[in-house]
């Protein structure tokens, strides 16, 4: 019996999912599957949802929602999403219960920027925002475009940003839909909080959030 438990024991340890402590998170890999629910029925059944209970993701779940957002797809870098110029000026904070993290494409990780629950940090007062499993805040950084072989105005800089942001936030819903998570696009987010507890420079812009996770 006492056999039984601590094997019941370690394998509860294994599935749990408690980041609380990691500076990096490595993601699973993202399968894609044959008989996921199809585009056509995730575009049809896609609604804006805020009756988020207070549960984590998997990690398989968080992989497929930080890929969505901003993952590469080919070996040559391209991303899911389209970028004017192929410039990749959006980056993806994912803020959880424990802590900020800054998603890294290149190797589908998320990087530790502030550890503890930042969740209500990413609105102005939406209470659903703090049981959401995970906040993705769309972040434009004009440091993007440096070495770009051409060069747009700042305003068109923004703008390029927003289209890509707009993609981001439809394969998250698509994605999310196919998972059977809730999602809820925000422009409602408290910016000069977020970013002082984020660490973000002041050129940095930040676009949009979106609630993802479990619902009634």
């Amino acid at each position: 019996m006492k056999k039984f438990l601590l094997t019941l024991a370690v394998i509860v340890m294994m599935s749990a999912t408690s980041y609380a402590a990691q500076n990096e998170i490595i993601l699973p890999t993202v399968e894609v599957k044959s008989k996921e629910l199809s585009v056509t029925q995730a575009l049809q059944q896609r609604r804006s949802n805020r009756n988020f209970v207070d549960k984590d993701l998997t990690s398989a779940q968080l992989s497929k929602i930080l890929w969505a957002a901003n993952g590469i797809t080919h070996d040559d870098g391209k991303r899911v999403n389209p970028a004017a110029l192929g410039v990749q000026s959006v980056e993806v904070y994912a803020v959880t219960k424990e802590g900020i993290y800054l998603y890294d494409p290149a190797n589908h990780k998320l990087k530790l920027i502030a550890e503890g629950d930042f969740r209500s940090v990413t609105t102005t007062g939406q209470s659903f925002v703090g049981k959401a499993a995970v906040n993705l805040v769309y972040v434009e950084t004009p440091d993007a475009w440096a070495n770009a072989r051409m060069i747009p105005p700042r305003d068109a800089q923004i703008s390029f940003a927003n289209i890509t942001a707009g993609a981001m936030v439809q394969s998250v819903a698509l994605i999310a839909e196919t998972e059977g998570l809730g999602n809820c696009v925000r422009g409602s987010i408290n910016r000069d909080e977020f970013k002082k507890v984020a660490k973000l420079s002041d050129d940095k812009i930040i676009l949009l959030a979106q609630s993802v996770g479990k619902c009634d």
